[in-house]
């Protein structure tokens, strides 16, 4: 059953200034990581993918509303009468260094003014759990619409950079960087995007928002990917069988490549080896943390509006650092 439509999109990206011109240089692979003027433990510069229309001294906050301004702006250009106030749902990441630059409570607020989106400060709120956070954003504003009284629309997003000193220092020391000799880290990356959600009739829909699911994980070392599986079980089980086409959120690291495997195990009777399409937008991308799920969720809009998916329904899975995980799935219109 559908829960929601999906009426506008946006996406700001290392690849592409709107979510289209993203969407189609990510579908081509034209990932060009750079190098940064951080240098790693071994005494060569650290690289990352980082979009150029940013200056590279530009870091924390500031560089966030400026990956997220123009995304916010395009998701809700074509609503019209509908455009707001309007509840903002934003999937943020955690500090992860003690000098990383906090964002501050008034961030949605900077943002929405940046974006001339009239934001409805009082419905909305930031969600700061990582990867995973865009699914709790969602189910936020799953709620937030079907609340009495509540308007036609909400927007749901998210941003994340890596491209700062300190947190490219905090990785380094986790020895988390990919480069030569270390093949177990990641690259890093950012981006921004959101969606529009609305009730069927509000705005011409580019898709479906078929399920959405939230869990976390026990900590105590006793479980692995417990949540991760069925969170993934409970929305593959309202999509068509097997899932014709998935979206994991994996990143190389060894850990989070081993979690999926275990999902995918645990859910055999959901996928199947010769008929599920996997992809991986982290290969062409890079890591974009907090941003995944609005990524690929921009993403996999925009591969059913221009014809390029390789199937009419996704699923997309979510797992953060910590012990969130989450996973949705997307229809086409």
């Amino acid at each position: 059953m559908t829960m929601g439509f999906v009426a506008g999109v946006g996406m700001s990206s290392p690849l592409g200034l709107d979510a289209r011109q993203s969407a189609l240089v990510l579908r081509a692979r034209k990932m060009s990581p750079g190098r940064t003027g951080h240098k790693d433990r071994r005494g060569g510069f650290a690289g990352d993918v980082r979009s150029l229309r940013l200056d590279d001294a530009l870091t924390g906050r500031e560089r966030l509303i400026e990956l997220a301004r123009p995304a916010l702006a395009e998701a809700v250009r074509g609503l019209g009468a509908a455009k707001g106030p309007i509840p903002l749902f934003v999937s943020l990441p955690p500090r992860r260094a003690e000098a990383e630059e906090p964002l501050g409570p008034d961030f949605l607020d900077v943002l929405g003014k940046r974006a001339g989106v009239d934001v409805a400060l009082a419905a909305s709120e930031a969600v700061v759990l990582g990867h995973a956070g865009f699914a709790a954003a969602l189910a936020k504003g799953l709620a937030a619409l079907a609340a009495p009284g509540a308007g036609p629309c909400v927007v749901v997003g998210g941003v994340d950079s890596h491209h700062d000193p300190a947190v490219l220092a905090a990785l380094d020391e986790e020895r988390r960087l990919h480069a030569e000799g270390a093949w177990n880290g990641f690259i890093p990356s950012e981006a921004a995007a959101f969606v529009v959600l609305a009730r069927q009739g509000a705005a011409p829909p580019l898709a479906r928002l078929l399920a959405v699911a939230t869990g976390m994980e026990r900590e105590d070392g006793t479980e692995i990917g417990e949540a991760a599986t069925e969170v993934a079980r409970n929305v593959a089980g309202v999509m068509r069988a097997p899932v014709p086409w998935v979206l994991p959120d994996v990143n190389g690291e060894r850990h989070r490549v081993k979690e999926w495997s275990f999902v995918r195990i645990r859910n055999r009777e959901a996928f199947d080896e010769a008929r599920t399409v996997e992809t991986r937008l982290y290969d062409e991308l890079g890591d974009v943390g907090a941003a995944s799920g609005a990524v690929h969720a921009a993403y996999a809009c925009l591969a059913f509006r221009l014809g390029f998916a390789p199937a009419p329904e996704v699923l997309v899975t979510l797992a953060s650092e910590g012990p969130a995980r989450g996973a949705f799935a997307l229809g086409a219109a």
